[in-house]
């Protein structure tokens, strides 16, 4: 299965100097990491991800909540497609962390959700998706990072 990640970093995020810098190589390191956890992985009828992350920051502004904000399934092409979101609110909330562990936490709760999301989906249109297997093998991606 192919998954693909694109992201749109609105800015400063944090008064710490040079996150967004970190962060978009934290989302470089996730999408090859992705890719390799992935690519011998199959599911009926999906076929295809794409993620479209938009984070937040002092310039841009993408979204007023973190999470999923969109989704969507092409059954034709047996593609899913949805948007994380992280609002600029995001890093000072709690639980306080490092803006790495931070993000980190956000792409693993985002990821749980994806995959109760794509169950869902993808079995109402009459597919059996193993979402411990997707998830698990998500977790597999972020552990490397």
């Amino acid at each position: 299965m192919e998954i693909i990640v694109s992201s749109v970093i609105g800015g400063q995020l944090v008064p710490e100097v040079g996150m967004e810098e970190k962060l978009h190589q934290i989302i470089i390191e996730m999408r090859k990491s992705l890719k390799k956890q992935f690519v011998n992985k199959s599911f009926e009828g999906l076929a295809k991800i794409k993620i479209n992350l938009y984070i937040s920051g002092y310039l841009s502004e993408y979204c007023s909540k973190s999470g999923i904000t969109k989704h969507q399934y092409f059954q034709k092409k047996n593609e899913f497609i949805t948007e994380f979101c992280v609002d600029r609110y995001y890093w000072n909330s709690e639980p306080k962390l490092d803006t790495k562990k931070k993000f980190l936490l956000f792409l693993e709760s985002s990821l749980i959700d994806l995959g109760v999301l794509i169950k869902e989906k993808l079995e109402s249109k009459g597919y059996n998706f193993d979402c411990e297997m997707f998830t698990e093998t998500a977790f597999k991606s972020l552990i490397a990072l």
